[in-house]
């Protein structure tokens, strides 16, 4: 068998073309498709440097990631448990329809809307026990779906912080949903 080009016969350049024309083509197409950018990988770290970061909704790629990873969204739903100081689950089964009012272990989240303001609701949140020392500072809204707010909350005055919102915001949306759960921190 030769090893230089000009000792092959004609079929075997021939084949060689053609395996080579070949896996060029094969090369093009891969760097095309490659060169979309690839999905980011959200790691337990990146949840976590969220939930200790300033207070922005969690962005889409998070989102995605927590649906597409049954293990990743265990992990997420443990650490807001641990984060949180206080906790309002899901509604019971029973309940229908929207909610005005969520009632959490120590505290209560209402939604009333603006008398001054058509479309505007006030997002009331109080203490309903002793008022803490150091009261939270971010408000999260987790849903089934991936849906998931944070807001930062204002200072409480009086055991109760107030913040005023569209009635149409993803944050009221979810509050009324008696399949959120609401974590504060």
């Amino acid at each position: 068998m030769s090893n230089s080009w000009s000792g092959l016969n004609a079929k075997q350049k021939s084949g060689i073309t053609a395996a080579f024309e070949a896996l060029t083509a094969l090369d093009t197409l891969s760097q095309a498709i490659s060169s979309e950018p690839p999905a980011p990988r959200i790691a337990f770290r990146d949840l976590l440097a969220w939930t200790k970061g300033p207070a922005v909704n969690l962005p889409i790629a998070y989102k995605q990631a927590l649906l597409a990873n049954p293990i990743l969204r265990r992990d997420f739903d443990r650490l807001l448990a641990k984060t949180a100081e206080w906790r309002c689950e899901r509604a019971a089964a029973a309940s229908s329809g929207l909610l005005d009012t969520r009632e959490g272990s120590g505290f209560r989240v209402r939604l009333k809307p603006s008398r001054a303001a058509q479309g505007q609701v006030y997002l009331l949140i109080e203490f309903t026990g002793d008022v803490p020392a150091a009261p939270p500072r971010s408000l999260a809204v987790t849903c089934a779906d991936g849906d998931c707010v944070r807001l930062e909350l204002p200072e409480f005055r009086d055991g109760s912080a107030q913040l005023l919102s569209d009635e149409n915001a993803e944050v009221v949306r979810l509050l009324r949903d008696p399949k959120t759960e609401i974590f504060l921190w």
